[in-house]
């Protein structure tokens, strides 16, 4: 009888008396980069899902020791921040300088083409106060769960070791397929390695074999199936109905990056690792211990060794879901 008073007593109470489960907040992330053409591709698509509340983006860093020049990368993440929305986001630089150098005329190409994409913008080109390692360490202190998605060298995420993201997701490297130095880069290099970790390779050691949190490497063996292909910019060219869209629209079609496009040097390499943070299923991963060769001919080169990082790496990447989930969120379809 006690067992069904009690049950009669549960069913009479309220439905409101229970609280729905709370909606989870969205992750926290870091976007370093060193302000490339798709570098600024990919803080487009990130503004907009910070836009959608699918991520809390909460500062970019810059490496001024990649594809942007020193002063004027900071000033295109300025001005792209600017044009995107993104009006309460910290953007710090650092990293004066590295072992090697990206090839000058590609510097100047990339910021030609930058510049252009933020029509009207004066364009500050004054270091931060506080230097890109230490805000990064900033705001791991003030949110441990905070993500890093980095598309340059490593060079600011090693600098601000020993703090540690909870995930650290790195467009870089080459495992299984050849590198992707090109266009003035110095001979006596092999060509084993992907630029990014070749620009610091002692940077992108120490970010992947210290760093705490889960780290997963987007490299070329994934994002080699996300070629830059006329058709995908004939679909962005008649479907462009937001900011972020028409940035992107005018960095690919600018004259200057067409014919790199047309000889099938350019691909989604960094747009494609955020995407792989944001919304997985979109590159595939495999486990692997992994490492970095410090020094000589292969400086940079990512290697399978027993005394590597356990970290997931990229084997492939589905071209057409990329596409599709790419040109929707520019267009703010969520």
């Amino acid at each position: 009888m006690r067992r069904v008073l009690l049950a009669l007593a549960l069913a009479l109470v309220p439905a409101l008396v229970v609280p729905p489960p709370a909606h989870a907040r969205p992750p926290a992330v870091i976007f370093d980069t060193d302000m490339d053409f798709d570098d600024a591709a990919t803080l487009a698509y990130l503004a907009q899902e910070d836009q959608a509340g699918r991520i809390d983006l909460r500062a970019i860093t810059v490496t001024n020791n990649g594809a942007g020049l020193p002063g004027r990368a900071i000033r295109h993440a300025r001005c792209l921040a600017e044009r995107l929305g993104l009006r309460d986001v910290m953007i710090a630089d650092g990293s004066e300088t590295g072992p090697n150098a990206f090839p000058a005329d590609l510097r100047l190409l990339f910021d030609r083409v930058l510049e252009a994409a933020t029509p009207g913008c004066a364009g500050d080109e004054t270091p931060s106060r506080l230097r890109a390692p230490k805000l990064i360490a900033k705001v791991l202190r003030a949110d441990p769960s905070t993500q890093i998605i980095a598309t340059g060298p490593l060079s600011n995420v090693a600098a601000a070791l020993p703090s540690s993201a909870s995930r650290l997701t790195s467009m870089g490297g080459a495992v299984k397929v050849p590198g992707n130095l090109c266009c003035g880069t110095p001979p006596e290099f092999d060509g084993t390695q992907e630029f990014n970790y070749w620009l610091d390779p002692a940077g992108a050691r120490a970010a992947l074999t210290r760093s705490r949190g889960d780290v997963r490497m987007v490299s070329l063996d994934a994002a080699n199936e996300v070629p830059i292909t006329a058709a995908f910019l004939d679909r962005l060219g008649a479907d462009h109905r937001t900011p972020a869209a028409d940035t992107v629209l005018e960095i690919v079609t600018h004259p200057e990056v067409q014919p790199l496009i047309a000889d099938g040097l350019l691909y989604w390499w960094d747009p494609l690792a955020a995407m792989s943070a944001v919304r997985p299923g979109h590159v595939e991963f495999t486990r692997g211990r992994v490492d970095v060769v410090p020094d000589g001919p292969s400086a940079g080169r990512t290697v399978l060794s027993p005394s590597g990082r356990m970290l997931r790496y990229g084997v492939t990447a589905d071209t057409a879901a990329f596409e599709r989930r790419f040109l929707d969120t520019l267009n703010g379809r969520t």
